[in-house]
C-alpha cells in the first residue's frame, strides 16, 4: 500500500485522492523536502508524519510494502528516502541495494531506520549504499534537520549535475564550430595558394614592350604576366594592327 500526504501548518492531513497535483510535479515546482518514508509499521509512519507536520517546506509519502518501494520512489522522485531496515519478505539492506541498482534512484539519499545502535549493523548499511543511519524513532529536530540536510546536498547534487550537463553541451558546440571554423580557413588557404598577384613595378621597354625579369631576362608581356598570375591568352589581332599587317602584306607582294 501506498500512501501519500501533504502536511499543512494546522497539523491537517489531506488524503491521496485530495492532494494537489503540485505534489507530482517537477522538482523545482515542489516543495524542497520530498519523504519517502518504507516501513511496514503504519504507527512508525504516522508518528514520523506528526514530527513533520509543521514543516512548510516538506510532503511526506509513506509506502508499506517492499514491492513497491522502487516503483514508488522511481514515481514520486523523493529528494530522500526513510528506509526501515527490517520488513517482511524483503529486509531493508536488500532494498538499498536495489535502490542503488535502479538508474531513477541510484543518487536519492537514503537514511536507514534501525530499532537498535549496532555499529556491525550500521557498517553493513553504509557498505550497502545507505547515506545515513537513525535509531527509530528519533528525536524530532534530529529528524528534520538530517531530512533537510540530505535534501538540499540532493537539489545541488542535480544542480550541479545540470551546470555540468550543459556546459558539455556548450563545449560540443564549441569544438563544432571550431572544427567548422578550421576547415574554412585551411580551404581559404588553399585557394589563396593558388592565387598569383603581379604588382610592383615592373621594367618595361617603351619601343618593344618586353619586360624585364628579376633574372634581367626581357620576356613578352604574354609570357610575363601569364607566369605571375592566373591569367592566360588568348591571341588574336585588333582591327588597327590588321590594317598595319594588311598594308605591309600587300606591299610586300
Amino acid at each position: 500500500m501506498f500512501w501519500r500526504v501533504k502536511l499543512m501548518a494546522d497539523d491537517t492531513v489531506i488524503g491521496d485522492s485530495d492532494a494537489p497535483e503540485t505534489l507530482t510535479a517537477p522538482l523545482a515546482d515542489r516543495c524542497v523536502c520530498m519523504v519517502l518514508l518504507v516501513d511496514d509499521q503504519a504507527m512508525v509512519a504516522e508518528t514520523v508524519r506528526r514530527m513533520l507536520a509543521d514543516q512548510r517546506d516538506v510532503n511526506f509519502h509513506y509506502c508499506d510494502s517492499p514491492a513497491e518501494a522502487i516503483g514508488t520512489a522511481e514515481r514520486i522522485k523523493p529528494t530522500v528516502i526513510l528506509q526501515d531496515l527490517i520488513m517482511p519478505g524483503v529486509d531493508g539492506l536488500t532494498l538499498v541495494r536495489k535502490y542503488r541498482a535502479s538508474p531513477a534512484t541510484k543518487d536519492l539519499p537514503i537514511i536507514v531506520l534501525s530499532t537498535k545502535e549496532d555499529a556491525a549493523v550500521k557498517s553493513e548499511a553504509f557498505a550497502a549504499g545507505a547515506n545515513d543511519y537513525l535509531v527509530k524513532l528519533p528525536d524530532k529536530i534530529e529528524l528534520v534537520a538530517r531530512i533537510r540536510l540530505h535534501s538540499n546536498a540532493y537539489a545541488n547534487q542535480l544542480q550541479r549535475d545540470e551546470a555540468y550537463r550543459a556546459l558539455r553541451e556548450s563545449q560540443r558546440q564549441l569544438l563544432l564550430s571550431n572544427a567548422t571554423l578550421l576547415s574554412l580557413n585551411q580551404k581559404l588557404e588553399d585557394a589563396l595558394s593558388k592565387v598569383k598577384q603581379l604588382s610592383g613595378l615592373v621594367p618595361i621597354c617603351s619601343y618593344c614592350k618586353r619586360i624585364r625579369t628579376d633574372e634581367n631576362y626581357w620576356e613578352q608581356v604574354d609570357r610575363f604576366v601569364a607566369e605571375h598570375s592566373e591569367v592566360r591568352f588568348s591571341h588574336g589581332i585588333c582591327p588597327s594592327c590588321y590594317k598595319t599587317f594588311l598594308a605591309e602584306y600587300e606591299a610586300g607582294t
